[in-house]
């Protein structure tokens, strides 16, 4: 997959200027991308957490970034294809769980995807929650994937975060994912 070349680039953290490994750590900064989207979906935090605690929901938004096998006690093996034919793999585990608040899992160290974590809060006017993504990235190709996200900034990742909330909602209000697959006059979701 082409864009996993280009994963993450949206930086949030300071600039580097008199930084140290030393100093990140102990703020908590990383040199890995990172990205944040938010979207409202018309349902009770506590809802959307079961459905996101659910082990089959993540196979299912994230299929087509990831294959990920649930392998019990918050524990999922993810496989993604990467470019020149490059297979990643890596374990994802459970680091925070809160129920109805937030689940956070992070990677055993190798992987695209490091760290993963979902928020919820209530929106405001009674209109439901606000389910919020971050994503931490470990882009692949070395220097030059690091080039690529920089050129790209964090438009891949950004769409990637985006196309997930919007699947995870879909999957909430109908029960099903919308797909384009075996429609080969439909066009695909831009996000």
């Amino acid at each position: 997959m082409a864009a996993l070349a280009v994963l993450g680039a949206q930086r949030l953290d300071p600039p580097k200027r008199g930084r140290t490994q030393e100093t990140d750590a102990a703020n908590g900064w990383s040199d890995e991308p990172e990205v944040k989207y938010s979207i409202t979906i018309e349902r009770p935090a506590d809802v959307l957490y079961r459905v996101w605690r659910d082990p089959e929901t993540l196979p299912r938004i994230v299929a087509f970034l990831a294959e990920i096998r649930p392998s019990g006690e918050g524990r999922s093996e993810w496989r993604a294809d990467g470019p020149l034919g490059q297979s990643h793999a890596w374990v994802m585990q459970i680091t925070e769980d809160r129920p109805g608040e937030l689940i956070r899992t992070s990677s055993d160290g190798g992987g695209l995807v490091t760290e993963c974590e979902i928020r919820f809060r209530a929106a405001s006017g009674d209109r439901g929650t606000v389910a919020t993504l971050r994503i931490r990235f470990d882009p692949p190709g070395g220097m030059l994937g690091d080039v690529a996200a920089r050129f790209f900034d964090s438009v891949v990742p950004k769409a990637l975060a985006s196309k997930a909330l919007h699947a995870f909602k879909s999957l909430v209000l109908t029960g099903e994912i919308p797909t384009t697959d075996r429609q080969p006059a439909a066009r695909r979701d831009p996000r």
